[in-house]
């Protein structure tokens, strides 16, 4: 399966705009969703993981149309989730952040643990970093969020 990242349209079959109504009727071709919140007073979104552990979530403005939408490292490398040509969790990370380079501003965070390009609207997560070349944790990013315009202005 290929999951195709196209901000600000889609992640898949996921449309970022999408009533929370729709949302659910998608995600559940890949399981139960399940309601999400990610901090207390935040707006509630949904989540679900599939079989081959793709996780998708999905997050919403305050008229319940979807603003954001995460994908976190599938278990099983049957699934690929695509940008631009790119394999966003087969890529190394530190490939991929050269090749997004080569398009746009990338700014990082939290000591390379998280890169966004605001102006591609996307994100990249790790829990880790490497501490050298033969070091394999970190290596590759685990989650990637995709999101619609304004929403990195928003979040600050």
């Amino acid at each position: 399966m290929i999951i195709e990242l196209r901000p600000p349209l889609s992640a898949g079959p996921l449309a970022l705009a999408a009533t929370g109504e729709d949302i659910v009727a998608t995600m559940r071709q890949f399981g139960e969703p399940e309601l999400l919140r990610r901090a207390a007073g935040d707006r509630p979104g949904w989540q679900v993981t599939d079989p081959n552990g793709l996780y998708l979530s999905a997050y919403f403005d305050a008229d319940d149309h979807a603003n954001a939408i995460e994908i976190g490292r599938p278990t099983n490398p049957v699934v690929s989730v695509i940008y631009d040509g790119l394999d966003i969790f087969q890529t190394p990370a530190a490939d991929l952040i050269e090749a997004l380079r080569h398009k746009t501003q990338i700014l990082e965070e939290e000591n390379g643990h998280s890169y966004t390009a605001p102006d591609l609207l996307l994100a990249l997560w790790r829990p880790t970093t490497p501490e050298g070349p033969d070091d394999d944790d970190g290596k590759y990013f685990e989650s990637v969020l995709i999101a619609e315009p304004g929403y990195y202005n928003d979040a600050d």
